[in-house]
């Protein structure tokens, strides 16, 4: 049991309605080289539906834990303020509720700043966007190995600071890399910028902002803020609404009406996260190995699905699925055959050949298992725009996720139906030969 002596870190950690995720991340806390009588854990519970107390609660005979909840949701920002507003420590690290912590993590946070002396810092660490082997890994236990680690995984901001300029042009903007999955900050500079600006309710770019007015306190001091690679973080797969692009479009009209600086205006007119070359090649195996295993055969469709597709408009995706005989209006994304008029060599990401309700329904034998976790969501929240409903048919007798790496492959399909329970009505069906996920 922690003692109650003043800690020398506090560790912030907003969440809502994503309990799962968040056990998971206090479990790593649980783990960490840095004694736990040293740190303290605040969690912000920002309304959710089921209280988190209980989840914290869970890890409070391992950590010093402490749980803060507002009965409405008020927005990240709010939440994160009400969250640091019971911290202790001199240092404020905040963690979001799906990122997990490498167990040197708090150690390395703890060090930079003791290294300061009393002088105001912020350290961002570098954080990894797992696919579903290395979720599935860290709610087991187990470590992440480096085959789990794929490159198209890592942080973007390290791309955009891998060439040698732009290591030199960090330290003239770099809040622009300050993103508060992975970032600690000494309280003092917290409370002078007012923490977080509670105007912005929407997602996206609080943080930027946040770090903006930090890095604008000090002067705009170069050696104000670190970037450390080796303070690792773990993102967890989770939804992510394709909503969220507008809402962040309308924050960034925000900070640039706030801050009438040339740096915001930069910040607003270009976007240097891309890693299209990295996906295409990801996609690429994805969809060889998806071929090679034998996925996606429409031999897994249970009869009375299979008698349906015969009389309705839809489009099926798999491997073979041509064919099938298919009711007017219907189309494949069949990778194992030719490319024509009805059948398309596409992930069904983006579905824009398809008018809103022109669909009865989608049929995906196996492919969406290999879609990111980023692209998963956006596959069923287009697809409910031309279609009533999804089938989502898992064969039985997948090949193992391990071997499949750097592939991602849904393996775990409570840990997915829990997840998609949040925004869709879902029922599950185990069939002979598959296990149907029906989205609506």
């Amino acid at each position: 049991m922690p003692t109650m002596e003043q800690p020398r870190l506090s560790v912030v950690i907003p969440a809502h309605n994503n309990g799962a995720a968040l056990d998971t991340t206090l479990a790593s806390l649980t783990r960490q080289t840095l004694p736990p009588d040293e740190f303290e854990v605040i969690v912000g519970d920002d309304g959710s539906a089921v209280p988190l107390t209980t989840v914290a609660q869970r890890h409070a005979d391992r950590l010093r834990i402490d749980c803060v909840r507002s009965e409405t949701n008020r927005g990240r920002s709010a939440n994160r303020n009400a969250a640091a507003a019971r911290a202790r420590a001199d240092t404020l690290l905040f963690l979001d509720a799906d990122t997990v912590a490498h167990p040197t993590l708090l150690a390395r946070h703890r060090a930079h700043h003791d290294a300061l002396d009393g002088r105001p810092g912020v350290l961002l660490g570098q954080r990894y966007d797992l696919d579903w082997a290395g979720a599935d890994a860290l709610r087991r236990g187990e470590p992440i190995g480096a085959e789990m680690l794929d490159a198209e995984r890592g942080d973007p901001r390290l791309e955009d600071i891998s060439h040698p300029q732009r290591i030199r042009d960090f330290p003239s903007a770099p809040w622009v890399l300050g993103l508060t999955h992975n970032a600690s900050v000494d309280r003092e500079s917290f409370l002078r910028v007012g923490g977080f600006d509670e105007t912005m309710v929407k997602w996206g770019f609080e943080d930027l902002e946040f770090f903006y007015r930090i890095f604008h306190l000090h002067g705009a001091r170069p050696d104000l803020f670190a970037l450390d690679v080796e303070a690792t973080s773990y993102h967890l797969p989770h939804f992510r609404k394709t909503s969220n692009g507008l809402a962040s479009m309308d924050n960034m009209k925000y900070l640039l009406r706030k801050h009438l600086r040339y740096d915001v205006e930069v910040l607003y007119s270009i976007n240097t996260f891309g890693r299209h070359l990295g996906r295409i090649r990801l996609y690429g195996q994805a969809i060889d190995a998806y071929r090679r295993e034998g996925l996606g055969r429409p031999t897994a469709l249970p009869a009375a699905l299979r008698a349906e597709l015969a009389t309705r408009a839809a489009l099926v995706i798999g491997n073979g699925v041509s064919t099938l005989e298919l009711g007017p209006d219907s189309q494949t994304f069949d990778h194992d055959a030719p490319p024509g008029p009805t059948n398309s060599h596409l992930l069904g990401t983006v579905l824009q050949q398809f008018k809103a309700g022109a669909l009865d329904l989608i049929v995906n034998i196996d492919l969406w298992r290999c879609l990111l976790p980023e692209d998963l969501p956006a596959f069923l929240t287009r697809g409910l725009l031309k279609a009533d409903r999804i089938e989502l048919v898992a064969t039985h007798g997948a090949p193992d996720q391990r071997a499949m790496l750097p592939v991602p492959l849904v393996a775990d399909l409570d840990y997915l139906t829990d997840m998609l329970h949040q925004h869709f009505d879902v029922t599950v069906g185990v069939h002979d030969t598959a296990t149907v996920v029906t989205i609506r």
